[in-house]
């Protein structure tokens, strides 16, 4: 008895696998047959025209494949360039471009006939969804920003398979920068834009028209920008000598609107070099010119400090403005030491060595010296002394000084005050005309 239920157990678990294995053969025909009804009618399947198109389109597609009938044909793809905005740092010789750009290209695998699809000859696709060229900027200003390839945007298909993309695209790029006519300083700048991973015989890029358009720009406070030129550039490799590799590349000039920096700079910088000139011009003796050599001296400094912080430090060549305060402060602390010496030199009571008697007599012995040289006090006192002697003998040249040793160190001082006049007036002349940037 008890073998009959055993085998009784045995018969009915065997009953419920078969059915179970029936039911998965059933779930699994099905499933298959589905599959197979969705293939078959993924072309014909009767819905909008809109639907049906991409159904058609897409159906077989595959955006890693290059869109061509033969692998010997180059997609050619054409694009341009609309600028927008500009950020550029000075300071690290970097240049950030947000612009829009223009590709357009063909699609081999993206073609139809409008009448099929009652009259649709365009639709709007999401980038990621179709082939696009992976264009790439070879220079590259930020190598932790990954520009290959194009931001997500939605492309324009036509029926004849041309395909138009406009993304929203962000550069950075580095520039060759030069400060040394800061504030009129202007900066170059490139961007080389070229495939990745694919040749010219595969990717090959064309410019359009010019291949720029500054309509849309907007203007930046702080700098001009320009774009130069836009050309095409093919390059060859050790590594592949059949193959060329095609480059675009744009050229801008960035220049600096200098209309702030030059009322802060040069300015100043014009109006320190008056008052060093007037700290010469005044009498050597007067409290006046003592205070503003020194006035002078501190706002020289201070002009310094301040520049300072102001410029780029990444230039090969120091700013000529810099340049200029160096040597106008050097120019300052010759007015100022100058100074200290010849009020010195006037309250010496030595006696007056022969060679600054002899200079000092041949100056006062012409109009001119003596116009520049004495004083209103001198001129009256002179009459029965150094140029007396004139009446007397009825000679051109002077007899040896006979008036007090003050005086004569201070017509020494005077002289000396007047030559250093000069002298630093033509050196501001030099340094102008070797600083100055011709514009």
């Amino acid at each position: 008895m008890r073998i009959l239920t055993v085998l009784g157990c045995f018969l009915l678990l065997g009953h419920v696998a078969a059915s179970s294995i029936q039911i998965d053969n059933a779930l699994s025909a099905t499933s298959f047959m589905e599959d197979v009804d969705f293939a078959y009618n993924c072309k014909t399947y009767i819905t909008s025209p809109m639907v049906r198109l991409k159904r058609s389109l897409f159906c077989e597609y595959d955006y890693n494949v290059r869109p061509t009938l033969s692998h010997q044909i180059a997609n050619n793809v054409t694009m341009q360039l609309l600028p927008k905005l500009l950020d550029f740092d000075d300071w690290n010789g970097r240049m950030t471009l947000h612009s829009w750009m223009t590709l357009v290209w063909n699609d081999a695998h993206l073609t139809w006939k409008p009448s099929d699809y009652e009259g649709v000859n365009f639709i709007h696709i999401k980038s990621n969804e179709i082939w696009v060229p992976d264009i790439s900027v070879y220079n590259s200003g930020d190598m932790t920003f990954d520009q290959t390839g194009i931001p997500l945007t939605t492309c324009l298909i036509f029926s004849t398979g041309s395909v138009s993309c406009v993304p929203s695209v962000r550069h950075v790029a580095k520039c060759s920068t030069d400060v040394s006519s800061w504030p009129y300083d202007t900066h170059r700048c490139r961007i080389i834009f070229g495939s990745w991973s694919h040749s010219g015989e595969e990717v090959n890029f064309h410019l359009d028209k010019k291949g720029f358009q500054m309509d849309g720009f907007t203007n930046n406070s702080e700098w001009d920008f320009k774009v130069v030129n836009a050309y095409k550039v093919l390059k060859k490799y050790k590594c592949c000598p059949n193959d060329t590799y095609p480059m675009i590349v744009y050229e801008f000039t960035i220049s600096r609107h200098y209309g702030i920096m030059h009322t802060t700079y040069v300015t100043p910088a014009i109006a320190m070099m008056l008052l060093t000139l007037i700290v010469l011009w005044l009498d050597s003796r007067s409290t006046e010119r003592l205070a503003i050599a020194g006035v002078n001296l501190i706002c020289h400094m201070l002009c310094i400090f301040d520049l300072h912080w102001q410029l780029p430090h990444n230039g090969v060549n120091p700013p000529n403005i810099l340049l200029y305060y160096r040597d106008s402060l050097a120019i300052a602390v010759f007015a100022l030491v100058l100074t200290a010496v010849l009020r010195k030199m006037q309250e010496m009571s030595i006696e007056v060595p022969y060679w600054i008697s002899t200079t000092t007599s041949f100056i006062l012995s012409n109009r001119a010296g003596r116009f520049l040289i004495l004083t209103d006090d001198d001129s009256k006192s002179s009459s029965g002394g150094i140029l007396g002697g004139e009446a007397e003998d009825n000679s051109d040249l002077p007899k040896s000084a006979t008036g007090p040793r003050e005086s004569s160190w201070r017509h020494f001082a005077a002289i000396i005050e007047w030559l250093s006049f000069f002298v630093v007036i033509f050196t501001y002349v030099i340094i102008l005309i070797t600083l100055v940037p011709s514009t």
